[in-house]
């Protein structure tokens, strides 16, 4: 009789509210602490995705976000994909967790020299790239090689304070809408010369195109429509400048 009670006793608390809530929300917890720490995808099925032990004297350490993938870490850093994967011993490089660290080989490293990329192209390559990629989209190659040297100087890196980034300095949503990995700086070129095209076609003219890519369409509308053929008085002075220097006005 006691141990009927007792199983009625345990399968009434089962059914309570505050189980089910427990259930609802430590589980899914427990999966995401899991997945963070490496424990699914790392070391529990066997599958040596993380760097094993600290990082070497030199190197930098990166811990992984979500919607990281090595590729953008691997353009971050100014690496490739086979370089962090072999020195991080990662066996899949499509396959890379939240939380997990990489080691970024420094210049303690043997086979590699610290900070500098493998096969990086020289910057006259970018420069080539974006006189072809302008001519492509029916835009001025001229023109175009000013301003990607005024937004980065063609470092396809950088990142700057307001968290523009790469070689054309894109915003993250912009990149994404454009459908770029602004970390690359071929597809980043590709993308500023499409935007700029389409800037160009909206505007009808290169200073207001240069002013939408610089300080928003919405920027360049709200003069236009507010000073009308003085609208460049209208905009920040930082994109005032921005114009002056690309297009030597």
């Amino acid at each position: 009789m006691q141990s009927l009670r007792n199983r009625l006793s345990r399968s009434k608390w089962l059914s309570t509210p505050m189980f089910r809530y427990i259930v609802r929300h430590a589980l899914p917890l427990f999966v995401m602490v899991l997945v963070g720490t490496g424990a699914i995808g790392g070391s529990l099925l066997g599958i040596r995705t993380f760097a094993q032990g600290p990082c070497r004297a030199g190197d930098q350490t990166y811990y992984v976000r979500w919607g990281d993938t090595l590729s953008g870490i691997a353009y971050r850093y100014r690496s490739s994909i086979t370089t962090l994967a072999h020195y991080n011993q990662i066996a899949n490089p499509n396959l890379i967790f939240p939380a997990e660290r990489i080691c970024i080989p420094g210049s303690s490293a043997t086979g590699f020299s610290g900070g500098v990329p493998v096969n990086l192209p020289p910057q006259n390559y970018y420069v080539t790239l974006a006189r072809q990629d302008a001519t492509n989209a029916g835009i001025s190659p001229d023109i175009f090689v000013r301003q990607i040297n005024e937004e980065s100087g063609f470092q396809p890196y950088v990142v700057s304070s307001a968290g523009a980034i790469g070689i054309a300095q894109f915003e993250p949503a912009t990149a994404a809408s454009l459908g770029v990995n602004p970390y690359n700086p071929v597809q980043s070129l590709w993308g500023a010369s499409r935007l700029m095209a389409s800037y160009v076609r909206q505007y009808g003219s290169y200073a207001e195109a240069l002013a939408a890519y610089n300080a928003g369409p919405g920027a360049v509308n709200y003069a236009i429509n507010g000073c009308g053929g003085s609208w460049m008085q209208c905009i920040p002075n930082e994109t005032r400048n921005y114009i002056a220097v690309i297009l030597g006005v």
